[in-house]
């Protein structure tokens, strides 16, 4: 009879493996060579093939591991629509349920024993004597037997022990992952963390900007238009979607909220999020040359000052290089000119690590420079909460 080590790529699989684990003590593994008439050479072969299960399965766990930490936390996957969660762990931890399935079969008793028609090939993790719910007790136990098997026992049981932290790690985020997408707060966190992400990505976004036009639709548009809520569309689309197209969705999306908001494609990607803030950015940067204490070296604008006006803005670092361009193209005034961006870098490293300034304080030191311009010529400014 032939043993079938096919495993279901879904989660009662994983219960399934994790339950044969569960049951692996010394009398089963005493029973389990019996039943395999494992001889003292296949003994020595398999303490070697363990040892490379072992060396395989911590590389497998944790490179799992450190998939796990981040995987929750992204709205998009690669899998598309296509996508099962069991089925994603599955294909990761391919060397560990390889080395499960032979050392299972190689502890499953020989039988010629034919099956009747149409019945299918009993599992491994069945019928192994690691797992059966029958199996031999042996009447001395494994004191009776060589170093060689011990140390065989010793070595199976510590993969079993890696195996079964591995599987239930699979385990443990699948049914995070079925929690998250019913806490409806917590996705919009997540999905709202993921369209920063991608709306951080400077030269992406660029190279989308530049094409955009040949890009007028896209099927996460559509489905968002058609569900009764935010909400709903989150809990479908959370980990339902590929990566290439919640891209498209995002941009596509923060560049038509723009153009309704008459901003530029600059102004889109740098206040995607806080549009009301462009007209203050706009306003300030028109009346820059008024502010206290502007003026730097040699007819240049003070750095500092600068480095002040940038965190104020509340941009993410990757976005400022792009905002101080932005800067320098509607600063007006030749009195003073900008500085260069190396010059501006120097600054806000001194500051941050020198003059130990947090960011919060830059942008407070900023807010008493606007406070001190007059009410006519900075209305918008009156009051501290504008900030």
């Amino acid at each position: 009879m032939i043993y079938s080590t096919i495993v279901e790529k879904d989660e009662s699989a994983l219960k399934k493996i994790l339950e044969a684990l569960e049951q692996f003590d010394e009398n089963r593994f005493i029973a389990g060579l019996q039943a395999g008439n494992i001889t003292r050479y296949e003994i020595l072969q398999t303490l070697d093939a363990v040892e490379v299960y072992q060396r395989s399965m911590n590389l497998e766990g944790r490179a799992l591991l450190n998939f796990s930490e981040t995987f929750l936390k992204e709205f998009a996957t690669d899998n598309n629509k296509c996508y099962k969660n069991a089925e994603v762990y599955f294909k990761k931890i391919r060397k560990t349920l390889s080395a499960l399935k032979k050392v299972f079969h190689k502890t499953c008793e020989s039988s010629r024993k034919q099956l009747p028609a149409g019945k299918e090939n009993p599992s491994v993790f069945d019928r192994s004597a690691l797992a059966s719910k029958v199996y031999q007790l042996d009447m001395y136990g494994l004191d009776s037997y060589d170093d060689i098997v011990k140390k065989l026992y010793n070595d199976i049981d510590t993969l079993l022990s890696t195996a079964t932290q591995v599987l239930n790690t699979c385990q443990s985020v699948i049914e995070k992952e079925e929690l998250t997408r019913g806490d409806a707060e917590l996705l919009r966190e997540i999905y709202n963390d993921s369209c920063n992400s991608l709306m951080c990505s400077v030269q992406e976004f660029a190279n989308f900007m530049r094409s955009s036009q040949s890009v007028t639709e896209n099927e996460l548009i559509e489905r968002r238009s058609k569900a009764r809520s935010k909400d709903e569309f989150l809990k479908s689309e959370y980990h339902n979607v590929n990566k290439s197209d919640f891209k498209t969705y995002v941009w596509l999306v923060a560049t038509r909220e723009g153009q309704s908001d008459g901003l530029t494609k600059d102004e889109t990607f740098l206040w995607h999020g806080n549009h009301d803030k462009v007209e203050e950015v706009k306003r300030v940067i028109s009346l820059f040359h008024r502010l206290p204490d502007i003026k730097g070296q040699e007819g240049k604008l003070n750095s500092q000052v600068i480095v002040e006006f940038i965190k104020w803005c509340g941009v993410d670092k990757n976005k400022e290089k792009r905002l101080y361009k932005y800067f320098c193209e509607n600063y007006k005034d030749k009195e003073l000119s900008p500085l260069v961006w190396s010059t501006i870098c120097k600054e806000r490293k001194e500051l941050k690590e020198i003059t130990r300034l947090t960011d919060q304080q830059l942008i407070e030191s900023f807010e008493k420079r606007l406070e001190q311009l007059s009410a006519e010529e900075m209305p918008i400014f009156d009051n501290a909460s504008n900030f």
